[in-house]
């Protein structure tokens, strides 16, 4: 008996199938790129607002180095975190990672080197005092002197702990089969893994120590330019967390 169907049309099963099996946010590629580009575009938005403001008036006031280091910081370790991943899963460097990723971390490194050699001088660091208080309270002024500053790390590591265990990679293990096991691959993967949810940690706390300096200030009077660095930034952090 023939098939009914026969000759009304091409079949669609394979085509269905194959459909199906691609998740349905692959479909959404073009969004994660666009969110990807415009992180890109508005952290070089907000970097050229910092140097106008430092080269109009001649001075870093105002200016959160803590911030600023923290910034340099997470961008070139999101650059090594990236390489170590792509190098260990075997995958090709795309243009992408230079245009993004590298761009970003070149700027950044770029205007704290700037910054910091030619408007040190006037670098209020008595008023940059994000984590002073609590390292006062811990072990007295040589540690709020020396150690301060890796009071934002601190917390950002705190903070990774939690954030491992509830999204940690699907290639990192669980930390009792890691010591049962001593595998050295599964190592490298947790470690991977928790590397990249300390990144986020300080990404998420890197603006904190200039957002205290603004609020400690008398009178709050923030300078345009200034203002528009940290919205700049904002924005471009709320880009990178959606994708």
């Amino acid at each position: 008996m023939s098939d009914p169907g026969a000759g009304r049309g091409p079949r669609t099963e394979g085509f269905r199938k194959s459909y199906q099996g691609v998740p349905f946010l692959y479909h959404l590629s073009f969004l994660h790129d666009l969110l990807n580009y415009a992180t890109a575009l508005l952290w070089l938005l907000a970097y050229v607002a910092l140097m106008l403001k430092v080269q109009r008036e001649r001075n870093a006031y105002g200016l959160s180095f803590q911030s600023l280091f923290a910034l340099v910081w997470v961008e070139v370790s999101n650059v090594l975190l990236i390489l170590c991943l792509l190098v260990y899963h075997n995958k090709p460097i795309h243009a992408e990672f230079f245009i993004v990723d590298c761009s970003s971390a070149l700027i950044s490194l770029a205007a704290f080197v700037y910054i910091n050699r030619y408007f040190s001088s006037t670098y209020e660091s008595q008023r940059d005092n994000f984590g002073k208080r609590f390292c006062r309270m811990l072990c007295g002024k040589f540690c709020v002197e020396k150690f301060s500053w890796l009071f934002l790390y601190f917390v950002a590591f705190v903070i990774s702990c939690p954030m491992f265990l509830l999204r940690r990679s699907k290639y990192a293990a669980p930390l009792s089969v890691i010591a049962s096991n001593g595998s050295l691959r599964l190592i490298a993967l947790t470690f991977l893994s928790f590397w990249e949810c300390f990144n986020d940690s300080v990404l998420a706390l890197a603006l904190v120590p200039q957002l205290f300096m603004f609020y400690n200030k008398r009178p709050r009077k923030v300078t345009n330019l200034l203002g528009t660095f940290v919205a700049l930034l904002f924005f471009a952090r709320i880009c990178a967390f959606l994708y």
